[in-house]
C-alpha cells in the first residue's frame, strides 16, 4: 500500500464530516467517489465516500454613521 499524505483542508472537513480525527489520519488514495484513508499509528485501512461540505455564507456587516 502506498504511504499516506497529509489531507487538504477540503480533505479535512470530509475525514471530520466522519467524526475521524483529521490529525491521525493520512489520504493515501483519491478517485472520484471515494478517500482511502490511512491511520498514522496503526495502518489501519478506512474507505469514506466523498461529501460535499457546503462552507457557511459570510454575512455582510452593516455600518450605520
Amino acid at each position: 500500500m502506498k504511504h499516506g499524505k497529509n489531507p487538504t483542508k477540503a480533505q479535512k472537513r470530509i475525514i471530520a464530516y466522519y467524526k475521524l480525527d483529521p490529525k491521525e489520519w493520512l489520504v493515501s488514495k483519491v478517485t472520484d467517489k471515494q478517500l482511502c484513508l490511512v491511520h498514522r499509528h496503526t495502518d489501519k485501512i478506512r474507505w469514506v465516500d466523498m461529501v460535499r461540505i457546503e462552507e457557511p455564507k459570510k454575512s455582510k456587516v452593516m455600518k450605520y454613521a
